[in-house]
């Protein structure tokens, strides 16, 4: 009988470990049907939309790029539970523009400094280390499951891989790049999927770097950040206020979230608003995806504040 629990504890542990990495790199299984999503607010930060991201306990990180286009000057990430929306400063880094951030396996965020050039790595306590400097105006950074880290360059147009112990090698570079500005990797292929923050295309990226554009999301202009999960690619369409689903082969492309307008607002998604969406998130169980959107303040050219929305999956 002993034996027969210690088994069972074993694969009750193999189970929720397989699960929990699953989510951290993305699921095998698209959700089932029949479902819906819901659009609501969860809380406001006096900060310019940079990059988003969720740690295994299910806090959300939001980082500040500054107050718009014309004034790039954030510097701080802060922690939000998403129980109660409450928020405490997480680090304090240079004021020069948070972009993209990613957490890795062991707790640790890394952070790009969109003007001054730089990476840094940021663990549990917030204490902060320089990761690197060599990707000029770095954007969007993801993370493959052997740990090794790639960071996009929007002004070079190239992806740069590095091992945690930060030794760099140009993965690719090519001119479909338009400041490519969001980007994942996905077990199912073992490749990265990129978005343009100058055009509405979405590319793949082999593993050996080749380039080519997977899908184009109508209308847009520009998209924001891109995030897998369960076998399917989310991104921003920022330009849009939209939220957009994926498939890995391209061949779908749908809006679950956001109508149109340049507003956020509540309820169903399809008919609820967001305001230019930058980055989004999964929570660790799927049901809830974290967007930091512009608040509606009046002014067009301002990035900030920005508030937290929900996009919670509602099964029938």
């Amino acid at each position: 009988m002993k034996t027969f629990y210690t088994l069972l504890l074993i694969a009750l542990f193999s189970f929720s470990s397989c699960g929990y990495d699953d989510f951290i790199f993305s699921d095998d299984d698209s959700f089932p049907p029949p479902f819906k999503f819901t659009l609501s607010t969860l809380t406001t930060l006096p900060i310019g939309t940079g990059g988003l991201d969720v740690d295994r306990q299910g806090n959300i990180y939001a980082a500040d790029f500054g107050v718009g286009l014309a004034n790039i000057n954030g510097s701080d990430i802060f922690k939000i539970n998403p129980n109660n929306g409450s928020v405490e400063l997480f680090a304090s880094l240079e004021p020069s523009g948070l972009t993209g951030n990613h957490f890795d396996r062991q707790g640790n965020l890394y952070q790009s400094n969109f003007l001054s050039s730089k990476v840094f790595k940021i663990d549990r306590q917030g204490t902060t280390e320089l990761f690197t400097e060599e990707v000029s105006l770095p954007t969007g950074i993801t993370i493959d499951r052997k740990g090794n880290i790639y960071v996009l360059s929007c002004s070079n147009g190239t992806i740069t891989k590095f091992t945690q112990n930060g030794e760099a090698t140009l993965l690719a570079s090519s001119e479909s790049f338009k400041c490519a500005n969001g980007i994942t990797w996905v077990k199912d292929t073992g490749n990265l999927y990129v978005v343009n923050f100058n055009d509405g295309n979405v590319l793949e990226v082999t593993s050996t770097g080749n380039v080519s554009i997977l899908a184009e999301i109508p209308n847009s202009t520009g998209n924001a950040h891109i995030t897998s999960f369960r076998g399917q690619l989310y991104l921003t369409a920022a330009s849009l206020g939209q939220i957009f689903r994926v498939s890995l082969d391209g061949q779908s492309v749908e809006v679950i979230a956001g109508n149109g307008n340049s507003e956020n607002t509540d309820g169903d998604a399809l008919t609820s608003g967001l305001r230019t969406p930058n980055d989004l998130a999964f929570s660790p169980d799927g049901r809830k995806i974290y967007i930091n959107c512009v608040a509606n303040s009046g002014n067009a050219n301002e990035l900030s504040p920005t508030v937290i929305r929900v996009l919670k999956l509602e099964r029938h």
